[in-house]
């Protein structure tokens, strides 16, 4: 022992089970005057048993160190008891100095037998379940399985019957059944717990693994039969990324026969879309589901990357500014790169844009030559075009020179060029003129060819105020350089079955939350079911119609009748004759 260091370690007794692991904390501690190196070693355990940190540490005057000690003994080929062992510390300045700890370890050995089943719970009248027995023991287990419950109700079966052989270090399988009887669907739901039990030939006791079967009402039995024309997993008909600058990408989807949706971890409705700005490339997954399956699609997405911003000892550059900002299809703006060559040579530097497409500035010149310790400048102006897929927002982008000479020399400058919003879109109705009987659908084409997306509220008027209007929707929104058809039915208020042919004159009004107005024109001519020409028509008809009746049954009575004209038309004919001479002969 030595006064020089000082061990202390806890605990010092320590159980553990075979092929389990624990730690201990040992403290040591250089209670000398020179710096000096300790090493650790322990004494009386296998060196498989036992894992330290290191070897040895190293420790100023009156300085301390820990460590934690694992002690893993094996799982197989072990006895269980008490392990007896100690932890010795020795300075390498001096062998002699030197201390110790005196520990002990108790293990102990793996149960004989073990039982685990699974699932450890089914809801329905019937249940089956897995049991599976491991023997890791040294020798042959012969076991004999049984089930059990407090609940006569329950029906279990246990299989394959009979003693079970497990040999040492193996495993063997079984299942068990479990059902109740119809009654049980009547009593509500509840729960029957039972348990499964691996005893030895001539033992009494065992291992005991416990589940448990949960009883369902009859309607909750009834819905649980899958109807072949319903039980059908989801289907997922599209799922698709779309594009136009590779920058911001619109996903859209839709999905049938789903009990829920979701995109990535976030639920979400059966059909819709999505825009998106990725800043690195992602994958977008959308999950179906419902009680019959589970369907699965992935989108994948890569937006534009941006280089990063590296400095070069021989190359240095500086922008007029980094925050820029240009109205689309507007004026340009101007800013100036400067480039001054750090180097010892005379050198040509080329300047590029990144980031942004070529059709949005223009370059004073693409490349320089410098003298060393030259300066000069090169004036970009960025002009975004006012044309689809430009739109509002923050675009960064890069200004990278780059040595002719030495490619691999180059310095990047970051920046932002800010689009700012402009709203600007056209109303048309189509078609111009519809004709109906006191009803007419049209067709509103709202064009929105401004960078903004804009939200509309769309209403209708007519100078007669007898029309009533509903749209299909009321307030759309039209994402930027995009177009909506929205229908639109006028009805007339008051409409007469009779009377002459009636024009509207209608103006629909699309107007921006700020007040602004797109305005269309558009006409409805309502037809009755009838003019009154038609009418007085019919009526003479039927007049004319009227006297002919009259004249013929008069002419058909003054003969007899109808009857007598059957009968003997020369009888009729005598007798109408007879009395159209009364007339003249009175």
């Amino acid at each position: 022992m030595s006064d020089r260091l000082g061990v202390s370690v806890t605990p010092t007794s320590l159980t553990v089970g075979a092929g389990d692991t624990a730690q201990a904390t040992a403290t040591i501690r250089n209670a000398g005057t020179s710096v000096d190196q300790f090493t650790i070693a322990v004494d009386g355990l296998d060196a498989s048993w036992y894992a330290l940190p290191v070897s040895s540490v190293a420790l100023f005057p009156n300085d301390k160190d820990e460590l934690k000690i694992t002690l893993h003994p094996p799982k197989e080929g072990i006895k269980g008891g008490t392990y007896p062992f100690r932890i010795k510390v020795t300075s390498q300045e001096n062998a002699a100095d030197f201390a110790t700890v005196n520990m002990v370890l108790q293990v102990g050995t793996l149960p004989e037998v073990g039982v685990d089943i699974a699932p450890l719970s089914v809801t329905g009248r019937r249940g089956h379940y897995h049991v599976m027995i491991t023997n890791p023991g040294a020798s042959d287990a012969v076991l004999n399985l049984r089930a059990s419950s407090a609940d006569r109700r329950v029906r279990l079966a246990v299989g394959p019957p009979g003693a079970l052989p497990v040999p040492p270090g193996g495993r063997i399988d079984a299942s068990v059944d479990a059902g109740l009887g119809w009654l049980t669907l009547f009593f509500g739901k509840r729960e029957v717990p039972f348990q499964v039990t691996a005893t030895a030939a001539g033992s009494t006791e065992g291992k005991t693994a416990a589940a448990k079967l949960v009883a369902i009402t009859w309607y909750q039995w009834l819905g649980q039969i899958r109807w072949p024309w319903l039980s059908r997993p989801p289907v997922i008909n599209t799922f698709r990324a779309t594009t136009d600058d590779n920058r911001q990408f619109r996903l859209a989807w839709a999905v049938k026969r789903a009990a829920e949706v979701k995109l990535d971890d976030e639920a979400i409705a059966k059909t819709g879309d999505r825009t998106v700005r990725p800043t690195e490339a992602r994958t977008y997954v959308l999950t179906a589901s419902n009680r019959y399956g589970t369907a699965t699609q992935k989108v994948e997405v890569r937006p534009v990357t941006m280089p990063k911003a590296v400095t070069s000892d021989r190359i240095k550059v500086s922008l007029s500014s980094t925050q820029l900002q240009a109205n689309a299809g507007g004026m340009p703006v101007p800013v100036a790169v400067k480039v001054e060559n750090m180097g010892q040579i005379v050198d040509k530097f080329l300047v590029e844009v990144q980031g942004i497409d070529e059709s949005w500035y223009t370059r004073s010149a693409s490349s320089i030559a410098l003298m060393p310790q030259a300066s000069s400048q090169v004036q970009v102006a960025l002009q975004p075009p006012k044309r689809k897929p430009v739109r509002e927002g923050t675009y960064p982008f890069a200004i990278t020179v780059r040595s002719q000479a030495q490619p691999q020399d180059a310095t990047t400058i970051l920046a932002q060029l800010r689009i700012p919003p402009l709203i600007e879109y056209k109303a048309t109705v189509r078609p111009f003129r519809v004709t109906g009987r006191g009803k007419g659908s049209f067709t509103v084409t709202l064009a929105n060819t401004g960078v903004s997306d804009v939200a509309l509220s769309l209403d209708a008027t007519d100078l007669d105020d007898g029309l009533t209007f509903r749209f299909k929707k009321e307030t759309p929104v039209i994402p930027a350089w995009s177009s909506l058809d929205v229908t639109m039915v006028a009805k007339q208020k008051r409409g007469m079955p009779l009377g002459d042919k009636k024009r509207f004159d209608i103006t629909v009004n699309a107007r921006e939350p700020e007040g602004k107005c797109q305005t269309a024109a558009c006409e409805l001519h309502v037809a009755p079911v009838s003019s009154w020409k038609i009418v007085w028509r019919i009526v003479r008809a039927l007049i004319v119609l009227g006297i002919i009746f009259v004249v013929v049954f008069f002419v058909l009575k003054w003969g007899g009748g109808l009857g007598q004209l059957v009968k003997s038309p020369k009888t009729w004919v005598n007798q109408f004759t007879q009395t159209v001479e009364g007339w003249f002969n009175r």
